[in-house]
């Protein structure tokens, strides 16, 4: 065995977050760890790669126990992490990125930027990666990105690489890119922990997977011995029978227009879009990764600018030019970043909900404590989020918790309008149910939204409508109860087909 865990402890402020784990990795094999957010994967890696210590229990590398005080001394042992948030420096190349810290240099120890390359350019081809050494890791696409942070562990004497959601925000194309170089580091006897809440990828590409509930080891599997049902019921503890809420069955005809935009575009990476979403509707915006989608939401929000094109609300014409302009119209933005864009990581639970509407906890200039503590418990109670208290480090809940703190802190401002930047991104399965049915519930209450959304199945049932982008337009619209995966991809491959009517 490559790398044993055995009887670890981990607490935090006294709760047990991993209890008694025991488990085994060996190379040359691709063994996914799943269960639920706040099940302990994240926390297990993380005492791997010499993030976390700890409180009981040893690591073992090759049956010899180690200890692993920080990254250093997990990459000495050949133990790299490449986690789900970007993790490259912006203004620096991906050659720099790759050789950071680990820089050849020449005489008088200036770096040797030839030998740093050619060294590079060898490891890339033995694993077959393919990346632009010269570009700069704020130019690259998220497949592009999660590539070259792959290729900075290879530079490591890697033996054993974990994978923290690595498809999170990929298309079909760049996954099986992804997978396709996972499978030549399995061929090279490098083990390989694939983390993921994507069930299908992990009978794709693992070879065994191992379940975490409640920061207890609930069994490992071969893949090929058991299916989907089986692996959800032992993650949540209960078989689910319906992931998704059913749609209304009111006709949506005549339904009134709340937000209109004409002929919208920006200066590269959407044009000529016009759509519009309903009342208490669900419109998901579908496509391949990188062919607008994404830019399209943050320019409604003002976080992007737009250069033509109208935007109206209930038929008046409003100009958005910043956040600020956005949350004066009623419309709230979640990012698919909620770590960098979304949330105060190092506040509590309670700032980061009461932030953004202050103003209606003040008095005379003071914080009126009592009734925004009474707010965010009850915003607490209706989305479900679970905590130890409102006074927890926001950046210690799972990630399914974080999201509905993100979505906690818009709704005191009642808005009209929410645009949701892949809403489940990272949530695992039972989250998602959860979230889902806090969505339909929110456009219930008469509030409609706006999804981008990579994840095919959550595009077809949570949508009431469908749009499809290509290259930065809308290349198709589809009612949710009659679009298919077939229907979607043909679309996001800008070869829309005709369904009742509508293209």
């Amino acid at each position: 065995m490559l790398l044993e865990v055995k009887d670890i402890v981990k607490r935090f402020y006294g709760v047990t977050v991993l209890n008694k784990v025991n488990l085994g990795f060996a190379g040359g094999e691709v063994h996914a760890l799943v269960g639920e957010n706040g099940a302990g994967k994240s926390t297990l890696m993380k005492i791997i790669g010499g993030i976390y210590h700890a409180d009981e229990g040893s690591v073992l590398v090759d049956k010899t126990a180690v200890k692993i005080s920080n990254a250093l001394d997990a990459a000495k042992l050949g133990i790299s992490i490449v986690h789900q948030e970007y993790n490259l420096v912006p203004d620096m190349t991906v050659l720099e990125n790759v050789m950071l810290g680990k820089e050849m240099t020449g005489r008088l120890k200036a770096i040797d930027k030839e030998s740093s390359k050619a060294y590079v350019e060898e490891i890339a081809r033995k694993d077959g990666i393919k990346v632009n050494l010269d570009k700069y890791a704020g130019d690259l696409s998220s497949a592009e990105a999660k590539v070259a942070e792959i290729l900075r562990a290879c530079t490591n004497s890697m033996r054993l690489l974990i994978l923290d959601e690595p498809t999170a925000a990929l298309d079909d194309d760049d996954v099986a890119s992804l997978f396709s170089l996972i499978r030549n580091l399995k061929a090279r006897n490098i083990g390989v922990i694939y983390i993921s809440h994507r069930l299908d990828e992990v009978f794709h590409i693992c070879d065994k997977v191992s379940v975490l509930k409640d920061g207890k080891h609930v069994g490992t599997w071969e893949t090929g011995a058991i299916d989907r049902d089986f692996l959800v019921k032992a993650m949540v503890g209960r078989e689910i029978t319906a992931v998704f809420p059913p749609r209304p069955t009111t006709k949506r005809e005549g339904t009134k227009k709340i937000l209109c935009i004409e002929h919208l575009s920006d200066a590269s990476h959407f044009q000529n879009v016009s759509l519009h979403v309903g009342q208490s509707e669900i419109l998901g915006i579908g496509g391949m990764s990188g062919h607008g989608q994404r830019e399209l939401l943050r320019a409604l929000f003002g976080a992007g600018k737009i250069t033509s094109g109208t935007i109206s609300i209930e038929g008046k014409p409003v100009v958005v030019k910043h956040p600020a302009d956005a949350l004066k119209y009623g419309m709230a933005f979640l990012s698919d970043d909620r770590r960098n864009e979304g949330l105060a990581q190092t506040q509590s639970v309670e700032r980061n909900i009461a932030y953004p509407s202050l103003n209606r906890y003040h008095r005379n200039g003071m914080v009126r404590t009592k009734v925004q503590h009474a707010l965010v418990g009850d915003l607490i109670d209706r989305l479900g989020i679970k905590l130890a208290s409102e006074r927890q480090i926001v950046q210690n809940l799972s990630g399914g918790n974080q999201q509905r703190v993100v979505l906690a802190k818009w709704l005191p401002l009642n808005p009209r309008i929410l645009l949701l930047d892949e809403p489940t991104l990272g949530v695992d399965v039972g989250a998602k149910v959860e979230i889902y049915k806090i969505l339909r519930d929110l456009v219930s209450q008469g509030i409609s939204i706006i999804m981008v959304t990579s994840d095919m199945l959550e595009l077809l049932n949570i949508s009431d409508r469908i749009i499809v982008f290509y290259e930065g337009s809308v290349s198709a619209e589809y009612p949710g109860e009659v679009a298919t995966e077939e229907i979607i991809m043909a679309a996001a491959s800008g070869k829309p087909m005709a369904i009742g009517g509508m293209v």
